[in-house]
């Protein structure tokens, strides 16, 4: 395996669903990973700040970009124009950034499915259709920007359930769409996790890796209904080795050719901010080989 051990800092921009992805939480944020010993980082421009600026800014603190993501909700035929077009200009960002590679995801607002999380609430023949179609259109878009779309399964999103993920897969061919996994909603939904990566290898682009607490997966699933409530702070997410996950398995599923970015990512962490990033550093210090750490 040649890949890149990366992390997304998520859990300093995000706080109780508050999102502030501003120059000042994301330098702070980038100076600390460093110093825990993070190479590359999800590659997220400021709100606050042009992209123009961004590369040479994130450098700065030491850190190489990694793989980003294009979140919509794909859902509305009427939009898909506009998305498409979204998504092409953030691809344009991406490439600059020397990016051949991004994720897309249909975690967005407006997504009925946070109060149901993890069961496919709503889904229909006709709206999977239109976010088959919506999403296929943004992956052209994004294509011509020389980027190639990873599809991002989020729990929560239009995409989160097994049915979802292969229809989605299955319908946009190889060639306009990757694959980048998140093991972690996939295992909140029920999937099994190495047994699916597997069946994809060849189409992983990259990974977000998660652990979870998985002996409160049926809970949060029906007892906690809100996607807030169930990802409450040391409810689900775990930091990786923490949880019960077979993550040793979900990177024995990845192939030997595999080099694409391995994103460590804690949503919700059950540590304090640090300690739990410096938890996740060690696990991979101790998990992955030294041609990933490096």
């Amino acid at each position: 395996m040649r890949g890149r051990l990366a992390v997304n800092p998520v859990g300093y921009w995000l706080t109780d669903g508050v999102a502030d992805r501003s120059k000042r939480v994301l330098g702070a944020a980038y100076t600390e990973l460093a110093e825990i010993g993070f190479r590359a980082v999800k590659a997220d421009v400021p709100d606050d700040m042009d992209a123009a600026e961004y590369l040479p800014w994130l450098t700065s603190f030491g850190p190489e970009p990694a793989i980003s993501l294009y979140s919509g909700t794909f859902d509305d035929p009427a939009r898909h124009a506009e998305q498409a077009e979204a998504a092409r200009v953030f691809a344009a960002h991406q490439a600059s950034f020397g990016q051949a590679y991004c994720m897309i995801s249909t975690f967005g607002p407006g997504t009925p499915r946070t109060d149901r999380p993890a069961v496919g609430a709503g889904c229909t023949a006709g709206r999977l259709a239109a976010v088959v179609d919506g999403v296929g259109q943004a992956c052209a878009a994004m294509r011509s920007e020389g980027v190639t779309a990873a599809l991002h399964q989020h729990v929560g999103g239009w995409v989160e359930t097994e049915h979802e993920v292969r229809t989605v897969l299955g319908d946009i061919g190889p060639d306009l769409l990757a694959f980048g996994p998140n093991v972690g909603h996939l295992a909140w939904a029920g999937v099994d996790v190495p047994s699916f990566l597997r069946a994809y290898a060849d189409r992983i682009v990259a990974v977000h890796i998660k652990d979870l607490f998985t002996a409160r997966i049926t809970g949060a699933a029906t007892d906690e209904p809100d996607y807030r409530r169930a990802t409450r702070p040391g409810r689900l997410w775990a930091e990786p080795g923490r949880g019960r996950l077979d993550l040793a398995g979900c990177l024995a599923a990845l192939p030997d050719r595999f080099d694409g970015d391995l994103m460590i990512e804690v949503d919700v962490p059950a540590l304090p901010l640090r300690e739990s990033h410096e938890t996740a550093y060690d696990w991979a210090l101790a998990v992955l080989p030294e041609s990933v750490r490096r």
